[in-house]
């Protein structure tokens, strides 16, 4: 994609803990392990000494805070917009790095205008110097199906209710178990597929019930498959900083059901049915109505999903760093 730019020729070097095992193969960026340590150790003290004299751009949150050429990725500010949702160590750190970073940081990214709002509130972040990059769908098209997972699993073709999230409270999977009283007679199951990880989002959070299945972590063949064979998709959060699932759903013609919170409605207001989070009849009524999805009506979520390019965002990115590299 970049060959046919201006903005070739600049040399990119990926760094990544000595302790990962499998590197991937780019055929313009050299990868290379540094350090001895993994984590965050890894992440304050040893990369921006490998660093030293680069650019260095983090793309998924976190970054050195001694090295003095930043530019980082900052999806949202939930950790202090939306702190319930947190343990105690995770949103102690990223919320100080957050704003250490939104203060020191060459250039900020983000991934909605809500977001970019929301940085600006919390942390203080220059307007001028935050860039909304919106992400990308086509990278759902790209696994095979498995259809073995419906099997294994008892879920029916289109008779099923897709919640594809983290166990962070934010997410609301009790509201949408809450709502199953109200789907009774449809028919409807519930599946849940994400993982599940206390150290960062705490606490025990349940999200089975009588007609809802937790599948756990599932492949990426295994989730097209799930988008595929769903009756709709859900995501009734209380805070969203993008909405990479629902987005996934969509590009394999899932008709989807999203709150009216945070960046949901900016992204999704043009196609989704939206609900209210806390209202369980509500995101049982819409539910009902997504369901309903029409042959035609999934080929309307294939093609807005598709204006969501991977290559739109890189380019954007890009430019950016190019200017920043050459400063």
């Amino acid at each position: 994609m970049l060959a046919n730019t201006e903005l070739t020729g600049t040399p990119v070097t990926v760094l990544v803990p000595s302790s990962v095992r499998d590197l991937p193969l780019y055929e313009h960026l050299a990868v290379k392990r540094v350090g001895r340590f993994s984590g965050q150790l890894w992440e304050q003290f040893e990369l921006p000494f490998h660093a030293k004299g680069g650019l260095l751009f983090t793309p998924c949150g976190g970054a050195p805070v001694i090295h003095p050429r930043n530019v980082v990725t900052i999806h949202d500010a939930a950790v202090v917009s939306s702190p319930q949702g947190y343990s105690l160590a995770f949103r102690t750190w990223y919320r100080f790095l957050n704003w250490v970073l939104c203060h020191s940081a060459l250039h900020i990214f983000t991934v909605s205008k809500f977001s970019k709002q929301e940085l600006i509130k919390w942390y203080g972040a220059r307007a001028d110097k935050t860039t909304v990059t919106y992400l990308g769908s086509d990278h759902a098209l790209r696994p095979a199906s498995d259809p073995s997972i419906l099997g294994r699993n008892q879920l029916d073709r289109f008779r099923y209710v897709l919640l594809v999230a983290s166990r962070n409270p934010n997410k609301n999977i009790a509201g949408l178990l809450h709502a199953l009283p109200h789907l009774a007679g449809s028919g409807l199951q519930i599946a849940i597929a994400g993982y599940r990880d206390e150290k960062v989002f705490g606490g025990d959070h349940k999200s089975t019930g009588s007609s809802a299945r937790d599948l756990g972590y599932v492949d990426e063949s295994e989730l097209r498959t799930l988008y595929e064979n769903a009756a709709c998709f859900v995501f009734p959060s209380f805070y969203e900083g993008f909405g990479l699932p629902p987005l996934e759903a969509l590009a394999l013609g899932c008709p989807v059901v999203v709150s009216n919170a945070g960046s949901l409605p900016e992204v999704f207001g043009g196609i989704a049915l939206i609900c209210r989070p806390d209202d369980p009849p509500d995101i049982a009524h819409k539910l009902l109505m997504a369901a309903k999805a029409t042959p035609d009506d999934r080929l309307r979520n294939r093609a807005f999903a598709a204006d969501f390019k991977w290559a739109d965002c890189a380019l954007a990115t890009w430019k950016v760093l190019f200017e920043k590299s050459a400063a």
